[in-house]
C-alpha cells in the first residue's frame, strides 16, 4: 500500500523558484566542488537545500536505512533543522564510471537516483543502490541576464527541481527529482534546488 503522502490527492504545480536557464555539465568529478585533481577526488562536501523560500534553505542532507537491501541500504533526505552532524558526500570513481558517494558506516556508497514509478520511492536519491538507478549530474544555473548563480546543482537530464515533502517517521524532508515540467505536487509538498558544496560559501 502506498504511504499516506502518496495517497493524497493533488494540489499544485510546480512554481515559485528562480527563473533560470538550467546548464548539464558533464558527469565528471571535476565538474563537482572541492575537486582534487592528484586523487581525482571532488570533496567531501555535503549536500542542502536551496531556493525552496522556507527556513529549511542551508539545511543539510543525511540519510535513512531502508528495510529491504533489494532497493537500496538507504534514501537520502534533507535534515529539519540545522547544525545536525550529517554525513559526508564526495564524488569518486566506480568502475569506469565517477559518482556522486555518500559516507555511510564507514564507506562511501555511490548515490543514484531512484527509477522506481507509482511508487514511495519514485525520484528519490538511493545510496548503495540495487536496481540501476539513474545518475545525479551536476548542473549550473543562469539567469536570464547571463548572470551565473552561485552553486553546483544536483539533477538528471537537464531538470533539477525537486520536491521536498516532511516525513513524519524520520523528520526529514523527503526530496524527490520532478522530471516533466507540468509534474504537480501532492499536498505539503514544496519546490526547491539540491545544491552541493558548503551552505557558508558562495559557491
Amino acid at each position: 500500500m502506498l504511504p499516506l503522502f502518496l495517497a493524497l490527492s493533488v494540489a499544485a504545480v510546480v512554481k515559485g523558484l528562480p527563473d533560470v536557464d538550467v546548464v548539464p555539465k558533464e558527469n565528471k568529478c571535476s565538474n563537482w566542488p572541492f575537486f582534487r585533481q592528484m586523487s581525482s577526488v571532488a570533496g567531501p562536501f555535503t549536500i542542502f537545500a536551496d531556493s525552496t523560500g522556507t527556513d529549511i534553505d542551508g539545511n543539510k542532507a543525511s540519510y535513512v536505512t531502508i528495510s529491504d537491501a533489494s532497493v537500496a541500504a538507504a534514501w537520502v533526505g534533507i535534515a529539519s533543522q540545522k547544525g545536525v552532524a550529517v554525513p559526508q558526500v564526495q564524488c569518486q570513481a566506480f568502475g569506469s564510471a565517477e559518482m556522486l558517494a555518500m559516507n555511510l558506516n564507514g564507506q562511501y556508497q555511490p548515490l543514484s537516483i531512484s527509477e522506481y514509478f507509482y511508487h514511495e520511492y519514485d525520484g528519490l536519491i538511493f545510496v548503495k543502490t540495487v536496481p540501476t538507478g539513474a545518475p545525479i549530474e551536476p548542473h549550473w544555473h543562469y539567469y536570464k541576464n547571463g548572470t551565473r548563480l552561485p552553486g553546483t546543482f544536483l539533477g538528471w537530464n537537464n531538470f533539477t527541481t525537486w520536491a521536498y515533502l516532511l516525513d513524519d517517521s524520520s523528520n526529514k524532508y523527503r526530496i524527490r527529482l520532478l522530471t516533466d515540467s507540468a509534474q504537480k505536487l501532492y499536498d505539503g509538498e514544496f519546490t526547491g534546488f539540491v545544491r552541493a558544496g558548503d551552505p557558508s560559501l558562495s559557491d
